[in-house]
This record gives structure tokens, sequence and C-alpha cells, in this order.
């Protein structure tokens, strides 16, 4: 989603917004330490990577379409858009084992020390969801709705605003992708989209199926440590 990747860059500062709008208590200086360094890795979206994960995502679908010309040159587009991506200074430093595989916070046991390789991770996507801790209600719904919405917009005061008075406690989950693999995969599609179309399609499947995600925590008013989103969940 292009409108929200273009404002993403402010994103995590909805939680200082709520803070400073009526929260009862400042983050302590540790938990102030791991707001700075979620924000560092994960403030800002891509708007290329958006683009283009969009693209290679159309791209499959034209080749299921039989449609090999329009295949073509969506994926010749992914790869310029990849391109660009790679130096907007959006990706981060992880390794894939300190990612959610899926975007639920209920995640399967992992080592306390991560024992991956590092990797560049590219951040194409984000939105705000229910902390799952908080029962669901009508209400609750429609205000982390219109927050999003907002957040889209690019509005990220009223984004605050809407879950400070709500009292909403939400996750901001980050889509992203590794950007070197994600681009051997588009140049593989590439390679194969005349020649051999389902190879081609392997290779975007591949490129969808290598999603992770990120969470960081937004509490509503009302929280001890208000405004400080905390590390992204491992």
């Amino acid at each position: 989603m292009p409108a929200m990747a273009q404002t993403a860059a402010q994103a995590t500062t909805v939680a200082a917004a709520a803070a400073s709008s009526g929260a009862p208590a400042a983050p302590s200086p540790a938990n102030a330490q791991l707001a700075n360094l979620a924000a560092q890795d994960f403030g800002r979206l891509s708007v290329d990577g958006n683009t283009a994960f969009e693209e290679l995502s159309l791209a499959r679908q034209a080749i299921y379409d039989g449609d090999l010309d329009t295949a073509k040159k969506l994926i010749a587009s992914a790869q310029t858009a990849l391109e660009t991506a790679k130096a907007d200074n959006t990706a981060f430093q992880k390794a894939e084992d300190e990612l959610m595989p899926t975007k639920t916070r209920q995640q399967p046991p992992r080592p306390l020390a991560s024992t991956g390789k590092q990797v560049a991770w590219l951040p194409i996507d984000g939105e705000l969801v229910l902390d799952e801790t908080v029962e669901p209600t009508p209400e609750k719904s429609a205000a982390l709705a219109a927050a999003n919405r907002h957040l889209k917009a690019g509005n990220t005061a009223r984004a605050s605003e809407v879950l400070r008075v709500s009292s909403v406690d939400a996750d901001y989950i980050i889509a992203a992708v590794p950007l070197e693999q994600t681009r051997k995969d588009v140049a593989q599609a590439a390679k194969f989209i005349k020649s051999n179309p389902y190879k081609a399609s392997e290779a975007l499947r591949d490129a969808e199926n290598a999603v992770r995600y990120a969470s960081v925590d937004i509490q509503g008013a009302g929280q001890q440590s208000a405004g400080a989103p905390t590390a992204p969940s491992k």
C-alpha cells in the first residue's frame, strides 16, 4: 500500500504522540531505549519495495492466466523497483529466526540468542492490529480501523489520538522480505518467463513465501509505559 509506505517513516511516532496526549507516566529509560531501537529498525517502509512486491504478485497471476507478455513486463518493473529499494535506506539487518513467520504474536519458542546469519530485510508493508491480550469489541475494532485509515493517509497524530481516546492497545505489524534473496528470485523469474513459465512462477512463489513479520507494541491511554514501543517480538 504505497500511501502508507510514503508516510511510514513516522509510524512509530504514534505511540509517542499518544503519550504526550495524556499518558499518566513517562516510559522508563530502558523502555525509551527499546523504543528508539524499534523505531530505528522498523520505523519506515519502502515505497519501491511495496511496489515491487505488488508487481511480482500480479505477475504470478498473469502467468496463471496465460498472459506471459504482461507477466514479463511486471517482472521487469519489479526488478527495477527492487534496485531502487536497495538504495532507499529502509532495509534493516536481522537473522530470519529473529522475525515472525506469521502476523500472529503467538509464536513457537525460539532460542534466547539468534543463531542465524544477519541479512538485509526490506520492510514492504505495515498495519495496526489489536493486541492479542485485548478482548475484541465492535468499538475497539472500529477505533483500530479508523486509526489505520489515518495512518495510511499520513495523519499519525490523528491515528494516535484515536488509539488514546479509545484506550486501544495495538501492535504495529511490519511485513518484510529478504532483499537479496528476493532480487535473486525475481531475476530467476525474468530468466524463465518465456522458456519455462512454471519455473518462473515457482521463483515468484518463493519470493512471496519469504515474507516475515516484526511487531512493535503501541499502548493506548492508561498504561504505565504508554508511548514506548517495545522491542520487536522475537
